[in-house]
């Protein structure tokens, strides 16, 4: 097996600990959230800005609802996660800026996403050797990022926007990031048609926004090194900070069916380091070894109504064409694969009588890829969690997150015969809470116990306590 197989495998090798659950934050339970103002949205319910000559209101009086839901309208569409609403954010409409702005069509948000992970028990010091996972040295992240939209025309409820999102990035440990100095995140022109039953949405992409699935329930299934850890990553599906050429269509029927199917250039089969090196500001149409990725889902997904709870049930398929290494032999591989399948069922309200999608959630994760060209084959997460936690803390959340992951067999033969020691899996369970501190502004603590933080070398359990502090404006 050529040596670069196993330094790459080293590096971005995951062992899950569900870190990056305070990097994504914003994303995850908001999705579920049927608010006032996006439930107006869904119904197409969308009134005019104010005109300037009638902006008679106090300035200390905030702007009535209907403003806020037209603003809302400029927010990017498409995506299966979504930002917390313009009503959530620091800035708001603070002396109608976003309001002028919407007069031009224009809207934009700014995300500020950082967190840090520090190993309690210090039971494996890093010494001369390299770091071998998230929280084993103290470890840091940070990335922010600004989205831009332009609106093309509304026709009843159906729209047509363009897309921009620039970002920048960094981590103190590479395999949690990468690093950017300035990246493109997405780049795309976004359509509907016929009252929203299909939607259309092209250029350059972040896919992780779009399918899966993964910034739900609080926890984000991430591996103790990194992103990588993640299975629909590991085959290929674009993320942030990277945006690749795509094309996603969506069929949207009755009852909360939809159907999604994506073609877009795959991140480099090399990994996230070697995407990051090749592709540093997020232009370049292929990079070394990429070919193309088809990925496909079907789901239901309901948000909370007084007659029905919220759930968001999903199986999909991922195919890739890269050169992809191989554990089993020095031939490169070009049909790597993965399958996910995922539920979340609201089980239980807030407050008695509502119609929110505040309260607990039960959900289960599944994903799958084979042994010959991927580290983790097996990944299993049980979660639950709630969206508010008492009635005086709406915005609050608290969960707990049971994974498991199995490495690939290949692999623990091709290091065996080498005579390198390896972890048979790695299972991981973490308690989280996420406190609204302001609109906008939340802090994000939790405790994450790590069976075999890594594939290589053969570390001792961890205790990573995790942090994150995270603004949208």
């Amino acid at each position: 097996m050529p040596n670069q197989i196993i330094n790459s495998r080293q590096v971005k090798v995951p062992a899950h600990s569900i870190v990056s659950i305070f990097t994504a934050m914003g994303a995850i339970a908001w999705d579920c959230n049927a608010s006032e103002s996006r439930t107006g949205l869904e119904r197409g319910t969308v009134a005019q800005l104010r005109p300037s000559s009638e902006a008679s209101v106090a300035e200390s009086a905030p702007p009535p609802a209907s403003d806020f839901a037209s603003l809302e309208r400029l927010m990017e569409q498409g995506a299966l996660v979504r930002i917390p609403s313009i009503r959530d954010t620091v800035l708001r409409d603070a002396g109608g800026f976003r309001s002028d702005l919407a007069r031009h069509g224009i809207g934009f948000q700014i995300v500020s996403l950082n967190s840090a992970a520090y190993d309690l028990k210090g039971g494996n010091p890093r010494t001369h050797r390299k770091q071998s996972y998230n929280g084993q040295v103290p470890t840091v992240a940070e990335t922010q990022q600004l989205v831009l939209t332009y609106d093309l025309g509304q026709h009843g409820n159906d729209q047509s926007q363009l897309i921009f999102s620039a970002m920048t990035g960094h981590a103190s440990w590479a395999p949690k990031g990468p690093s950017a100095d300035i990246a493109l995140s997405r780049l795309a022109y976004f359509t509907t048609f016929n009252n929203r039953q299909w939607e259309l949405k092209a250029g350059y992409l972040s896919n992780a926004l779009e399918f899966v699935g993964l910034y739900v329930g609080g926890s984000l299934a991430v591996g103790a090194q990194g992103m990588n850890a993640i299975i629909p990553f590991q085959v290929g599906l674009s993320r942030l900070p990277f945006a690749t050429p795509g094309v996603n269509v969506t069929y949207n029927g009755s009852g909360g069916f939809y159907n999604k199917t994506g073609i877009q250039r795959s991140i480099s089969p090399y990994g996230a380091e070697a995407e990051e090196s090749e592709h540093q500001h997020g232009l370049k149409w292929k990079t070394p070894g990429s070919g193309w990725l088809a990925i496909n889902e079907t789901g239901v997904k309901q948000q909370a109504s007084p007659d029905n709870p919220s759930r968001w049930f999903r199986i999909g398929g991922i195919f890739n064409t890269s050169d992809y290494a191989r554990f089993d032999s020095r031939q490169r591989s070009s049909n790597n694969y993965a399958l996910y399948a995922a539920g979340d069922q609201q089980i239980s309200r807030l407050t008695p009588n509502s119609s929110s999608a505040q309260g607990w959630y039960a959900g289960l994760s599944l994903h799958l890829a084979p042994a010959d060209q991927n580290l983790y084959t097996k990944f299993v997460e049980a979660r639950l969690y709630t969206i508010g936690t008492f009635p005086s803390r709406p915005y609050d959340m608290l969960s707990a997150t049971v994974t498991w992951s199995d490495f690939s067999d290949t692999a623990k033969d091709a290091f065996g015969k080498r005579g390198v020691d390896t972890a048979n899996s790695s299972s991981a369970a973490m308690v989280s809470y996420i406190a609204r501190l302001y609109p906008g502004v939340y802090l994000s603590t939790g405790l994450s116990y790590i069976r075999s933080p890594s594939f290589v070398p053969v570390d001792n359990n961890a205790l990573n306590f995790l942090v994150g502090f995270n603004m949208f404006m």
